[in-house]
């Protein structure tokens, strides 16, 4: 006889950070969704008011208040779910909160900290929105400079080039080597800038189709991983998320490997996502947490030497938070020193190439005036 298959274990017998998250009937992923901004404002306010006043009563009050519409959607389909008797976990849409913030809320729950964790949730979001604000602000600076610099020197190709150049050969006069490049250049825009476009878009589309698949992604991420400067400032980006939310979750009352496989997927670089669940097995089997940390692709050093105090002295969250927080401001420092830096490169190199078009103009403007005052006798 066939054995009896075994019955699954019920979700009410699992333990807190195993069980389903559910939203309404199925836990449909339509609906609305939130920035990471507005996400930290939504749970510090919700932080704010479970400090003094049940879940329940928080969202609902926060519901009445006037919002924009994907918040209120978002307020209305939790004050329903808590309304209906569910946890604020399961009540939470799945559009506009990630699975790793749900089970953190749900152990947060069940702990009894749940306007602490709120707290420490709506830190660490705040913090990664803050580091995003500061990279985009950094990097949109030379990223116009380039923007403008470039159109400039097309303009000059296209318009400015040619009509100088109907002078400049009708005097019969050989041209210098440079003044032949640039023509030829101008002439070669002119004339195929419609390839030139398709060739862009057609590449960019090749990158970003090559981009979505995993394989492909995972080497180019791999490879930048290991690029000497560029590495290491990633691989620093990476341990201010990790560091950040296994922290959190930790503080929440999550187990150790339970937090590191939710932490796994919300890794935005391949090889760190899979050392991060390669982690959590080891983990699972018995390792400490800073004997896996070699798995990670270019750990920081000051991230591995606080793991290690922290779990020598039984702080691991308090000390993971306080990397986080070390490992932001270095790499803020290192932003403003590499831009700093960077914008005068650009300047210089956009600015050189304006000058070379330029001097490509002005060399047979000179050449002719040195010949015309040999013809008339002027030294």
């Amino acid at each position: 006889m066939n054995a009896p298959a075994k019955r699954p274990q019920p979700a009410a017998d699992l333990p807190f950070w195993k069980r389903p998250i559910m939203l309404g009937r199925a836990g449909v992923q339509g609906g609305p969704s939130l920035s990471v901004q507005r996400r930290a404002t939504l749970i510090r306010q919700m932080a704010t008011l479970a400090a003094v006043m049940p879940i329940s009563d928080a969202v609902a009050t926060l519901a009445r208040q006037p919002a924009k519409p994907a918040e209120k959607d978002v307020l209305a389909r939790t004050n329903r779910g808590l309304q209906s008797g569910g946890s604020l976990a399961a009540s939470l849409p799945p559009s506009a909160f990630p699975p790793d913030i749900r089970a953190t809320i749900a152990a947060g729950e069940a702990s009894g900290r749940l306007p602490l964790l709120l707290a420490r949730m709506a830190d660490s979001l705040e913090a990664q929105a803050a580091l995003r604000s500061r990279l985009v602000s950094s990097l949109a600076y030379p990223a116009l400079l380039v923007l403008v610099a470039v159109g400039v020197i097309l303009a000059m190709l296209i318009f400015v080039v040619p009509g100088i150049a109907q002078q400049l050969t009708g005097s019969g006069e050989p041209l210098p080597f440079l003044t032949r490049t640039v023509l030829a250049l101008s002439g070669f825009v002119q004339a195929w800038w419609w390839l030139l476009f398709a060739a862009l878009l057609v590449a960019g589309l090749g990158l970003w189709l090559a981009w979505r698949r995993p394989a492909t992604r995972g080497k180019v991420e791999a490879g930048l991983l290991r690029t000497p400067g560029v590495g290491s400032w990633l691989s620093a980006l990476e341990a201010v998320r990790w560091a950040r939310l296994l922290s959190t979750m930790l503080s929440a009352g999550l187990p150790l490997a339970e937090a590191l496989q939710i932490t796994a997927p919300t890794m935005a670089f391949e090889p760190w996502r899979q050392a991060t669940q390669k982690m959590a097995a080891q983990v699972r089997a018995g390792s400490s947490l800073s004997a896996t940390l070699p798995l990670l692709p270019n750990p920081p050093g000051l991230l591995v030497s606080l793991v290690q105090s922290g779990e020598s002295s039984g702080r691991l969250a308090p000390l993971l938070d306080s990397a986080a927080a070390s490992l932001d401001r270095q790499l803020t420092d290192r932003s403003r020193t590499a831009l700093s830096l960077m914008e005068p490169l650009i300047i210089l190199i956009l600015g050189g190439v304006v000058g070379l078009i330029i001097l490509a103009v002005l060399l047979p403007i000179l050449q002719l005036n040195t010949l015309a005052g040999a013809a008339i006798g002027v030294p």
